[in-house]
Order: structure tokens, then C-alpha cells, then sequence
């Protein structure tokens, strides 16, 4: 039923949820798996000279992120999942938009992402990642609380 699963993490206790679930998921359906931490370069960074097209990682924040994906892969192989991988991908939208349409090129069936629960003057403020990707994706999506 899902061929390939796509995962969002960024180090959060939410993300981790989500990559537990989605290694289930992937072990059920003998999905490959796809590990994902969106990078959005903060609002700043677009004054002044013009941006890099297509935007890259920093080598700090890729320092920060990889050893992050590597361990999840690491965990996920020993669960099992026979197709792993990882990546950081990078995006000058928001990383809502970045993951749904990352999704989209690597033709997930269903991705999975961890929720915050943000609300009120919080959500309204910051927005939410994974309303815009419920909204917005082309695939199932899972949220896990």
C-alpha cells in the first residue's frame, strides 16, 4: 500500500513520535523510508545581496543536522527497514512547503510529521507547519501528537 514513507524530523520530542511511528509503518508495509529536516534560511538572510537559487545548507547548520539524520537512519536499520534514507533539504519557502514538495519528487505515499499543538496566539503568530502540510500535500499524511 505505501512504497515510500516520508518522515520529518528536526530533533524535537514531537519529531521523534513521528519517526517511531513511521518506523512501524515502514516495517508494516516494507516501505522504504525517507528522513527528511527541512532547511528554511531565516528571513534575514534574503536582505541584502541576492540568495543562491536553488538555497544551500550552511556547513554549521549541516554539521548540526547530519550527525540527527545518520543516528535516525542508524535506529531505523536496526529496526528493520530495508530501505533508508536521508537528507536535508533545503527551501526558500516555508518548510511546510519545502517538505510537501519534496514529498511530491520523491513520490511518497504517506508522510509522517510530529505536531507541536500549538494554538491561539501562538499558531496564529508562527503559523503551522503541519495545517500547511495537510492542506497541501498530494499524499496521505499522518500526524502524530
Amino acid at each position: 500500500m505505501y512504497k515510500t514513507i516520508m518522515v520529518g524530523v528536526d530533533g524535537s520530542k514531537p519529531a521523534e513520535k513521528a519517526f517511531e511511528v513511521a518506523v512501524d509503518l515502514a516495517k508494516r508495509y516494507d516501505a522504504r523510508l525517507l528522513i527528511v529536516s527541512i532547511y528554511s534560511p531565516p528571513a534575514i538572510a534574503l536582505l541584502g545581496d541576492i540568495p543562491p537559487y536553488p538555497p544551500t545548507v550552511p556547513k554549521e547548520v549541516a554539521e548540526k543536522i547530519e550527525p540527527l539524520l545518520k543516528k535516525y537512519e542508524e535506529k531505523a536499520k536496526k529496526e528493520g527497514i530495508k530501505v533508508v534514507e536521508s537528507k536535508i533539504v533545503p527551501t526558500w519557502d516555508n518548510p511546510g512547503a519545502g517538505f510537501v514538495t519534496e514529498a511530491e519528487k520523491q513520490g511518497c505515499a504517506l508522510t509522517v510529521i510530529g505536531s507541536r499543538g500549538l494554538t491561539g496566539v501562538k499558531r496564529a503568530l508562527l503559523g503551522s507547519v503541519a495545517e500547511y502540510i495537510v492542506k497541501n500535500a498530494h499524499c496521505s499524511v499522518h500526524i502524530v501528537r
